[in-house]
């Protein structure tokens, strides 16, 4: 388990995040970050009421966690998903995101 401060630049969708990771050394690098354990629905879906419902999940966490704000995030060397995403738990202010998104009723545990 890997843990770094990092920046929030951008929200993709509810499950996703823009970080500027803080790798030491001055070194920073922007990585997408998947949430861990949570889906939210797709911004690119054909269907209207998944559209809003991905957007009401985006408008949470960017409320929750607004950009610029700074994070924690945990990753595993190994684990990334199929868009070659880091999986990882991301904390702000002490409380994990994806459960933050899960008790909004924004999110579903992913299988």
């Amino acid at each position: 388990m890997y843990e770094y401060k990092a920046k929030v630049k951008k929200w993709i969708d509810g499950d996703t995040v823009l970080l500027e990771v803080d790798l030491g050394f001055f070194v920073t690098r922007e990585e997408r970050i998947r949430l861990a354990r949570i889906n939210t629905p797709e911004l690119n879906s054909l269907i209207p009421y998944r559209i809003r419902c991905a957007k009401r999940a985006r408008a949470v966490a960017k409320k929750f966690c607004p950009l610029g704000s700074r994070v924690t995030v945990k990753t595993q060397k190994s684990q990334r998903d199929m868009y070659a995403r880091y999986i990882g738990e991301v904390y702000f202010q002490g409380k994990n995101i994806s459960d933050y998104l899960l008790e909004k009723k924004v999110a579903k545990l992913f299988p």
